[in-house]
């Protein structure tokens, strides 16, 4: 397809997505020309540069939000669709561009890989909510830059740093005999040593008997700036218990959506990380970066489903390192660096018979290069390549494979007195995950490298106040990885024929002055089957379309309000798409008023008490988890 005839085709979605703009504009726009970010080239560089979409939610957002943790704000700001079975934040499904999946979309802390090379998606509470200082959200392919998973985009984590003098305590209580306790205290000297401590627990139930949650995270950073970069050394700890109850029938949930359903996940997650790295000038023009990371974890899942009672432990020992060098000039940046993954992973499955399982032990090594060339002033050319290779071995079945993908990504952006316009194209890759490779009766059976070509045509223009971005994008996938219930007995994991994302997304920020800022967001996603038996159908858990509108206003010296309205459109549950899950509006308010060091802060979610589910599974008939009718939360903060 040319470029024309798809940009032709997506006219119609985007003239509805500028018009929802036009009403209001996005606090997580991120399209300052003079905004550094560090996901769009893994080192700190000119967002105004890079032929890419990038968006920012930052501190000053993230705190007039109220959110209570990760996956509440990213469901209501910023473009990735949320699907979470509890409202809990711990069983999240994150989604971009159109993949819903957490195998196809690639979570980051400071650059460090949260994702797991099995199917239990990246745990978004081994990092305390307080610890975060914005979010990074690259959208659509990154192989080059990210390899392994970074299929439909990347979400940055980005940690509190090196800073002056301060800290923060934080008690809150809300809906469901919820309680939090927050603190965190950092301080630097004048010789560069610095340090970060933080903790942070919670305890509670849930909207739904049968869930719960005992929450504890700890940690600690130390390091030393000086006039030629910094090193450091960070430790964290989390102990996270919760419950999550099972699936509802329609009729189940007509009687009592609060019900705890005939199934339930007990989960246990102790998760360890240490890391240290180093950043180093080597001269004027050349930089050192490296961090090596080991992440230790253990869960243990007590679980009752229509198989009958079960304990699964899975152990997990990731160990990454990421050298890489930068050279960089006023017309030339070249990142050359290597990720470098050990994974040990032992699964035991145990149905009251005796423990099954598996070891597996994965080796990946993915050497890469990227530029960014400047020949004119205005323009930008962006260009890469990657080779990454898996080597791995199964245990018990005695099994050695190897598999490698190769990839390359080409760019191009032009930039204006009001903004610019880019072009770009890059390759994506996954390797199918440790629990992909065996079926549901422990055969071992290798699927084949999932491989992408993602394109992006978009532009950024600012005026006075008035902030718009809007992309285009098209992605196409041979031997896509994914559940198909309908293969053999019990379902399998199987290479899919070809598939396609095609889409469009549009923001607009509005500044009206100083006390208030409006934004809105839509994203057009259509997500097919291209070919064999489900040619035609729609992709599962991909909703079409989603809209989010917010508002944020200081009334007065120390009072300010923030609300949010998020639309999530309608998405098939199976390949055949013979189930649907409708779509939904939900808003929610945030109030707070400061006085001094102090900030009592108020949210409420769907105030409009909608009773909707935004999680459901087919399997011949349709399993819902009903999401939270209305739910607050009261917070005092004291700022040190």
């Amino acid at each position: 397809m040319s470029n024309f005839s798809f940009a032709s085709s997506m006219l119609r979605p985007v003239a509805g997505a500028l018009l929802l703009a036009a009403v209001a504009a996005p606090a997580t726009a991120a399209v300052l020309a003079d905004e550094l970010v560090v996901t769009a080239t893994r080192s700190p560089f000119s967002l105004d540069r890079v032929a890419t979409t990038v968006r920012v939610i930052d501190a000053e957002q993230i705190r007039a939000s109220g959110a209570r943790n990760l996956s509440e704000l990213l469901r209501n700001l910023g473009p990735v669709q949320v699907r979470d079975s509890s409202g809990l934040g711990r069983d999240s499904r994150l989604g971009l561009r159109g993949f819903a999946s957490a195998q196809n979309v690639l979570v980051l802390v400071d650059g460090r890989k949260l994702n797991n090379s099995d199917l239990a998606g990246p745990d978004l509470t081994s990092v305390a909510f307080a610890d975060i200082e914005r979010v990074e959200i690259l959208e659509g392919g990154a192989g080059v830059l990210y390899g392994d998973q970074a299929v439909g985009g990347v979400i940055n984590i980005i940690t509190r740093g090196a800073g002056p003098r301060g800290g923060e305590l934080r008690t809150g209580r809300g809906s469901y005999d919820t309680e939090s306790y927050g603190a965190w205290y950092r301080d630097r000297f004048d010789s560069g040593l610095y340090y970060r401590l933080g903790a942070e627990l919670e305890r509670g139930d849930a909207y739904r008997a049968g869930s719960g949650v005992n929450y504890e995270n700890y940690s600690a950073r130390t390091g030393w700036r000086h006039a030629g970069g910094e090193v450091f050394l960070e430790a964290r700890r989390s102990d996270d218990e919760f419950q999550l109850a099972g699936a509802l029938s329609a009729a189940e949930v007509a009687a009592d959506r609060r019900q705890a359903g005939a199934s339930f996940n007990d989960f246990a997650a102790d998760n360890r990380l240490f890391r240290v790295g180093i950043e180093q000038q080597l001269g004027e023009q050349l930089q050192l970066l490296a961090s090596y990371g080991d992440r230790d974890e253990q869960v243990r899942i007590d679980s009752m489903s229509g198989f009958g009672a079960a304990v699964t432990d899975q152990d997990r020992r990731v160990r990454t390192l990421d050298p890489r060098l930068v050279f960089a000039t006023d017309r030339l940046r070249a990142t050359l660096g290597v990720d470098v993954e050990r994974v040990d992973y032992d699964f035991a499955l145990d149905f009251g018979f005796g423990p099954s399982g598996t070891e597996q032990r994965q080796r990946k090594r993915s050497p890469y290069l990227h530029l960014v060339v400047s020949p004119l002033p205005r323009l930008d050319l962006q260009a890469g390549v990657r080779h990454a290779r898996l080597d791995a071995e199964v245990d018990p079945h005695g099994i050695d494979y190897d598999q490698s993908a190769t990839v390359h990504s080409l760019g191009v952006n032009w930039r204006t007195d009001r903004g610019r316009y880019y072009l770009s194209r890059d390759e994506t890759f996954r390797f199918a995950l440790a629990d992909e490779n065996v079926d549901f009766l422990g055969t071992f059976a290798p699927l084949d490298v999932q491989r992408g070509v993602a394109w992006e045509l978009g532009g950024e223009w600012r005026w006075a106040g008035l902030e718009l971005q809007v992309a285009l994008f098209e992605h196409r996938l041979r031997d896509e990885i994914g559940f198909d219930p309908a293969s053999g007995a019990f379902g399998a994991n199987v290479n899919f024929d070809d598939t396609r994302r095609r889409g469009g997304t549009a923001e607009l920020r509005y500044r009206i002055d100083e006390r208030l800022e409006v934004g809105g967001l839509y994203t057009y996603t259509d997500a097919r089957f291209v070919d064999g038996p489900y040619d035609g159908n729609r992709v599962p858990d991909v909703a079409r379309q989603l809209a989010k509108v917010h508002a944020g206003y200081r009334l007065t010296p120390g009072w300010q309000l923030f609300g949010e309205v998020v639309y999530t459109g309608d998405q098939m549950l199976d390949q055949a798409n013979a189930a649907a899950l409708g779509g939904y509006t939900v808003a929610n308010l945030s109030a707070s008023w400061s006085r001094g060091d102090w900030t009592l802060q108020a949210r409420v979610n769907n105030i409009a008490n909608k009773e909707y589910s935004e999680f459901a599974t087919f399997f011949g008939t349709r399993a819902l988890y009903p999401a939270p009718e209305r739910n607050f939360q009261l917070t005092l903060i004291r700022d040190l």
